[in-house]
């Protein structure tokens, strides 16, 4: 059974492969002009959708990544001060040695007591160390001073953490008396670092050399406990280098496959416009011979 073809069937087919052929050569010049390969998902559904998960991987990488830096702030602040209260507390160890001694006349013992009393304040500064206006001695309590005026402690128990993976946190605080001793007043030397400090002062002072003795073995004692602090700011810190180096090389690789998934190769794309310019001029052509008939070519 024969069919016949109409004009406007042939003109409806004709505008047809000129609109397919029109459509092909937009697409590549928008693919060279944004060097990607789909603009829309609906362009490439699969690909468009692995690329969407890929993206908000790297958006928590990233979040993960910014947490990694201002944890790496609060711990290298730390890791300063304690090396500075370790410091002090090797000064004050050395001085307390020193004014052991009977021979030393009175103004020789006030000058090592006052060295004492400068290395108590120092260590009283050292423990109100602030990252961003907030004490990192002070546990998770939003104060100013870990400890105010009198000594007294003024944070709490817990810790500041940052999260630095799905299910990894590190905690970049630490509380003030596991670092520098508790508040003991009836007992200043097995008290905090600066009621040690202002008792062995005092005993240099006097002369009292089983209280200097007594304080000697008191900043040994302060001595190890900052070293376990420091320890553990030794430990958060190799445990943010591992994150560190795992996040970069995982932004790498999501980065590369996204690009394989969404960029486009331009060599590849400038060879496709091509062959689509060509197929649109040849469907124009034919088009137009095809429809360039006259009322002559009907009455022949």
């Amino acid at each position: 059974m024969a069919f016949r073809v109409t004009d406007q069937g042939v003109i409806n087919n004709r505008l047809a492969w000129i609109n397919d052929s029109r459509d092909n050569l937009n697409r590549f010049e928008q693919q060279i002009a944004t060097g990607r390969r789909f603009s829309q998902a609906s362009e490439d559904p699969n690909d468009a959708t692995r690329v969407l998960r890929s993206d908000l991987r790297l958006q928590r990488v990233a979040q993960f990544e910014r947490n990694g830096d201002n944890a790496n702030l609060w711990i290298s602040t730390a890791d300063e001060a304690l090396q500075t209260a370790a410091r002090d507390l090797a000064r004050g160890r050395t001085i307390a040695v020193q004014s052991a001694n009977d021979t030393l006349e009175l103004v020789e013992r006030q000058a090592l007591a006052t060295d004492i009393r400068s290395l108590a304040a120092g260590l009283r500064t050292v423990a109100n160390t602030k990252v961003s206006g907030r004490a990192i001695f002070a546990g998770t309590a939003n104060t100013d001073e870990a400890y105010d005026a009198t000594g007294t402690y003024t944070g709490d128990n817990s810790a500041v953490t940052r999260s630095i993976d799905t299910s990894e946190t590190v905690a970049v605080s630490s509380n003030g008396p596991d670092v520098f001793g508790p508040s003991n007043p009836g007992d200043p030397l097995n008290g905090t670092v600066f009621e040690m400090m202002e008792a062995l002062a005092d005993a240099i002072e006097l002369g009292d050399n089983a209280t200097i003795r007594a304080g000697i073995e008191a900043i040994d004692v302060a001595t190890s406990r900052v070293g376990v602090a420091q320890g553990k700011v030794g430990a958060v810190m190799q445990q943010l280098e591992a994150a560190a180096t795992r996040h970069s090389g995982e932004r790498i690789g999501i980065e590369t496959q996204v690009a394989k998934l969404r960029d486009v190769d331009i060599a590849e794309a400038v060879v496709r416009l091509r062959s689509a310019e060509v197929s649109y001029e040849a469907t124009l052509s034919a088009t137009a011979r095809a429809l360039g008939r006259s009322l002559l070519d009907f009455l022949a």
